[in-house]
């Protein structure tokens, strides 16, 4: 794992986790660092100085043998830190993780069923917005789990890039926009049975990979303070 200075490019390491599959990260409000290990079901943490990392929880529900073969992805906390919430894309769900004080409590699935669950973050409402990578789209469930919108679709591959939503993997708010990367990763390439998925032959296609922006906006439940 790397720092990188913004101004300059150097980058230095921040903290050597060894093996697995490091995916996401986020931080808490000491800035201690949380990343997510997506082939061992581990959420590591660091000091906000970075250094040795610790396993600050490892849970079955943070592993999977579905498909794609990834595990634990995305990471955010909600907005008092009292639970971590956990993408877990080859079960397409979401976890979450009860924090108390510094250490972590018992994890349980908050929702089901969004279909390759990647990149998240919740917003001041504690809204969770989900990269579903597999159904090219973004889905935003309320603190409950209860789904309350669906954002985004996926309209080909013109002239080598995607239009629209390919394989959604990250997500940022910046302003009043939400800006998302498109993986789109053909799946038989990293899948050693070379199974595909609905979108493998489409993403064959891509020679430049884009970002997209869509407005940050829940339709029919705008907010003043939004």
């Amino acid at each position: 794992m790397l720092s990188v200075d913004p101004m300059s490019g150097a980058a230095t390491v921040f903290a050597e986790i060894k093996g697995g599959g490091l995916n996401a990260l986020t931080f808490d409000a000491k800035g201690n660092v949380y990343i997510s290990d997506s082939f061992r079901g581990v959420i590591w943490r660091t000091k906000p100085a970075g250094g040795d990392a610790v396993a600050w929880k490892s849970d079955p529900l943070l592993q999977t043998v579905g498909f794609p073969p990834f595990g634990a992805n995305g990471v955010d906390f909600n907005h008092d830190e009292s639970a971590l919430f956990v993408a877990n894309t080859g079960n397409d769900t979401v976890v979450r993780i009860a924090k108390v004080g510094d250490s972590a409590g018992d994890a349980t699935v908050f929702t089901n069923s969004i279909n390759g669950a990647d990149g998240l973050f919740l917003d001041q409402h504690d809204n969770v917005w989900v990269c579903a990578n597999q159904s090219d789209e973004i889905v935003v469930t309320d603190k409950t789990g209860k789904v309350i919108a669906k954002l985004g679709d996926f309209d080909g591959v013109r002239d080598g890039s995607p239009v629209g939503l390919l394989f959604p993997a990250s997500l940022v708010r910046h302003g009043d926009w939400l800006y998302i990367t498109n993986l789109s990763l053909d799946l038989r390439a990293v899948v050693p049975t070379r199974e595909q998925s609905v979108d493998s032959q489409w993403a064959a296609k891509v020679k430049t990979h884009t970002i997209s922006r869509i407005r940050f906006r829940i339709p029919g439940q705008d907010r003043p303070d939004d």
